[in-house]
């Protein structure tokens, strides 16, 4: 007897959701390999429905205690008005590849010093902080009311820091390559890092005031964290959300269409289900700045009156683990591009910013549209960069910045999926104008 079948017999529903993962990591150091760890990890999450209320548990793997421990847990649980996910058709839309899930150690030693010789080849005075990581495993799911899925995943991360010559060892220029497949680091993407090495060997602090600012892709998440809060059936459902009666409203630029879309080709995390086990379905959140749509998990669907739109998560801000609660969030956001080369929009600021990275949005009130960030990036002038910022903060109103777009690249970047971050694709994004605050 399987395990789902045996919870029939004890709780009314039941839904086992498991992971399995392997990890392969290697870290060099100022040119020098640091660190090459392994990590094989499992783990399962049991959620139950007895007698309407909502129980849980989480194991390394599926047991009879687990259950019993489920069962227990929902004596004292909160009542639920919904059912857990019954059988259905699944498209595959995972990236697997076989050759990436094989990768070994010395594969990825061989990689991380390939990157790093062509970087010294260029610039033999650079110390080169390299991280070279292959994760692949495994999702599945299954339900006492039918459902059964499984969706395999594959990807190679390559991250690179290169810290400016003379300013220190914390601040540099950084690139990040992600893959579903064996790693192929072409030359463009170092000459790319070099040049933003290159930009930032001085520092250059812009005066304060309301400046253009070009978002580069990762720095999309500003916007794209901001609208998972206000967008998520938690927050609708509560009345938190600045958003809940703004359906059929303009919320954003006209220039900004968002998608949510696991399956799309971009993306890196493509999947079939969610962590609830709904079908993904491919849908507009945002056309031409008009808002469509929340995110809803299958409890907030039903407070809401409709079937869930497959977009629960278990994760947190902080947080990626199987006792993280099916939460709503993004599982695929993708801001449509524009028409005009990103170098072209650098070149029309005259005086303003490129944003890089950006650090303490943890804390802002998202749920506002209220942001008040750190950046990383380059001080621009006459459309070019002319040294690396410094104490310089950025802080606004997504919702008041986010209509005054004055320009979205054509080249698009797969979004990563890590702390504060937000699976997806992304364009650069440059804002009309925003409050940059030095000091």
């Amino acid at each position: 007897m399987t395990f789902i079948n045996e919870a029939r017999g004890i709780v009314d529903q039941a839904e086992l959701f498991t992971t399995l993962q392997k990890v392969v990591h290697v870290r060099f150091a100022e040119g020098a390999l640091d660190l090459v760890a392994h990590r094989n990890a499992s783990a399962c999450a049991l959620r139950v429905i007895a007698d309407g209320k909502l129980g849980a548990s989480y194991a390394a793997s599926a047991s009879r205690r687990l259950l019993d421990d489920a069962r227990e847990t929902a004596a004292f649980g909160q009542p639920v008005r919904f059912s857990f996910v019954p059988e259905q058709v699944l498209e595959a839309h995972g990236r697997f590849d076989a050759a990436t899930a094989e990768l070994t150690a010395g594969d990825l030693i061989d990689v991380a010093v390939d990157v790093r010789d062509r970087i010294l080849a260029a610039a033999p005075d650079a110390a080169v902080n390299l991280v070279c990581e292959a994760a692949s495993g495994e999702h599945r799911i299954e339900t006492t009311e039918g459902a059964a899925a499984a969706a395999p995943y594959s990807r190679v991360t390559i991250g690179v820091h290169l810290p400016f010559a003379s300013r220190g060892t914390d601040v540099g220029a950084t690139a990040r390559y992600i893959s579903t497949e064996p790693a192929s680091i072409d030359d463009a993407w170092i000459a790319d890092l070099l040049e933003r090495r290159d930009w930032g060997n001085v520092a250059s602090v812009p005066t304060s005031g309301r400046w253009p600012i070009l978002l580069t892709p990762d720095v999309s998440r500003l916007l794209t964290l901001t609208l998972a809060a206000c967008l998520s059936s938690d927050s609708v459902t509560k009345g938190a959300s600045p958003l809940a009666t703004k359906v059929g409203e303009q919320i954003l630029s006209e220039q900004l269409t968002i998608r949510e879309d696991p399956t799309h080709h971009e993306t890196r995390y493509a999947r079939s289900f969610d962590d609830e086990g709904v079908a993904v379905q491919p849908r507009t959140i945002v056309e031409r700045g008009t808002l469509k749509g929340f995110l809803t998990n299958l409890r907030g669907a039903a407070e809401l009156g409709h079937a869930s739109t497959g977009n629960a998560v278990r994760r947190t801000m902080f947080s990626d683990r199987i006792e993280d609660a099916p939460t709503p969030g993004w599982l695929g956001a993708i801001i449509e591009p524009g028409e005009i080369p990103w170098r072209t929009l650098l070149g029309e600021i005259e005086e303003g910013i490129l944003v890089t990275r950006i650090s303490g949005l943890h804390s802002s009130n998202l749920l506002q549209g209220q942001y008040s960030v750190h950046v990383g990036g380059y001080h621009i002038r006459g459309g070019r960069p002319i040294g690396t910022l410094e104490r310089t903060m950025l802080a606004g109103n997504v919702f008041e910045d986010f209509r005054t777009v004055r320009g979205i690249s054509c080249e698009c970047e797969p979004t990563a999926r890590a702390a504060i971050e937000v699976p997806g694709v992304a364009p650069y994004i440059l804002l009309d104008s925003a409050q940059v605050t030095v000091g």
